[in-house]
């Protein structure tokens, strides 16, 4: 059975380097607005509050200095002072009390009379210098008629105090107190705005952002385009000359004399070498320029995996006994699958090749294949275990780019393109699935990966 699909674009799995680099930029650009409007934000609020602050603090003592003077008058003369001699209260000029030198209220006034034991439990004790002050915080509960329930109020207080002398003889003291309530509320709801704007900056700041980087990787995204375009291309296009090279060299090595002549022989080999080397490097190239493409075309069908597994295994024979390396199998038996089977195949080749190449003589690799279930699901789960140099933990997370190496000194030695890797991870994730590996320095390498059925 065989099902002609459509590989959807997952932009979360298959972002390119092109999108990639977009992104980073849309958040540096985005990053960089945000931090201004931020400090912005900070400078204008902590400039406000600065000069809301001094001003009504510079008002109180101005105030208290008055007021002081007047009731020093008065205590000297040997009158009691007023409240016809202060401001009269309002919700800013919260209350007023004047004390003796033994802290006894001599007289005062304010805004919620009720609250006069509250007040006052704040004040004793406080002798204030003549610039301090003093902030404090007062819950008030109050009834309307007309609501079952009481209202809670908060009321924040600004307060000063001066030091009443007659001559050198301390006399009293004088407590003026300020509501700033509506200064915190002022504040409160400019941090709400300033919330609000944010998050609207924040999205305006991201999509200009995301058009300004789009416009900056414009360029670079036609000509790394043009650079795929290109490599597919001129892939496609040397894999006949060097085909005809390869069967040239096939068809001169029947030649009797040529076959005589050591020279000629040695020469033949090493091109023979080097063209399927080529064509290997090519066809590899061209892979991975058609899996660049965003709809790739696969063909999906039922097929035995065991079947699949014994062919690859056999086809590899040959260059694991160049190492005298042993191959084992363990695939279980009709293991149906549902996939790509030139891909697959391709799959196992590669990485039953790498595990050849980078295992000493004598060594074993061995491929597991099973189907595991998981709750509903069903995975296709392939591993290829070798006993190879290993790979660094630092390495790790490159080995399934393209072109990368581990150690360029070993890979000279090794061979290789470093396209392999890079090969089997897209054809894994063009099945929708994922592969990672294990390894230890010196004692070997596992590549496992789960295929979702």
């Amino acid at each position: 059975m065989k099902i002609n699909f459509i590989a959807r674009w997952n932009p979360l799995r298959n972002l390119n380097l092109i999108s990639r680099t977009q992104w980073r930029l849309t958040m540096i650009y985005t990053g960089i607005l945000m931090l201004f409007l931020i400090l912005f934000m900070v400078i204008v609020y902590f400039l406000m509050y600065g000069v809301i602050v001094n001003n009504q603090e510079t008002q109180l003592k101005k105030l208290v200095d008055q007021e002081v003077t007047v009731i020093k008058e008065k205590l000297i003369k040997g009158k009691k002072p007023s409240i016809q001699n202060f401001v009269m209260l309002s919700d800013e000029q919260f209350f007023y009390y004047v004390v003796d030198a033994k802290g006894k209220l001599l007289t005062g006034d304010e805004l919620y009379h009720k609250l006069r034991p509250k007040l006052y439990r704040k004040l004793e004790g406080w002798n204030p210098d003549p610039n301090e002050i003093k902030y404090e915080k007062l819950n008030v509960t109050y009834y309307v008629p007309w609501e079952e329930s009481p209202n809670n109020r908060h009321i924040d207080l600004m307060m000063a105090g001066r030091k009443i002398y007659k001559g050198n003889e301390f006399i009293g003291i004088l407590y003026v107190g300020k509501s700033i309530s509506n200064r915190v509320e002022l504040f409160d709801r400019l941090l709400n705005i300033f919330a609000v704007l944010l998050v609207v900056f924040a999205f305006v700041a991201f999509f200009t952002s995301y058009f300004m980087s789009r416009r900056a990787m414009s360029p670079i995204s036609r000509s790394y385009t043009k650079q795929r375009q290109f490599a597919a291309d001129a892939s496609h296009e040397l894999r006949t000359p060097l085909s005809v090279l390869l069967s040239s060299i096939n068809a001169l090595e029947m030649e009797k004399k040529l076959n005589e002549d050591e020279f000629s022989h040695s020469v033949l080999s090493n091109m023979k070498y080097e063209v399927k080397r080529m064509i290997k490097l090519v066809g590899d190239l061209l892979t991975l320029a058609r899996s660049d493409a965003e709809n790739t075309e696969l063909v999906k069908e039922v097929f035995d995996f065991q079947e699949l597994s014994e062919k690859v295994i056999k086809s590899i024979e040959t260059l694991a006994a160049e190492k005298r390396i042993t191959l084992k199998m363990n695939v279980q038996n009709r293991l149906f699958v549902y996939g790509n089977r030139e891909r697959l195949d391709q799959l196992l080749y590669i990485l039953l090749e790498n595990a050849i190449k980078y295992s000493p003589e004598g060594a074993e690799v061995q491929l597991d294949s099973k189907m595991e279930r998981k709750e509903k699901l069903k995975f296709l789960v392939i591993s290829v275990e070798d006993e190879g140099i290993g790979i660094q933990p630092e390495e790790r997370a490159h080995i399934f780019e393209r072109f990368y190496r581990t150690e360029k000194s070993r890979s000279k030695q090794f061979g290789g393109h470093g396209l392999g890797l890079a090969i089997a991870k897209w054809i894994v994730d063009s099945h929708g699935g994922w592969i990672h590996v294990r390894s230890k320095q010196g004692k070997g390498s596992v590549f496992t990966i789960k295929i979702p059925q």
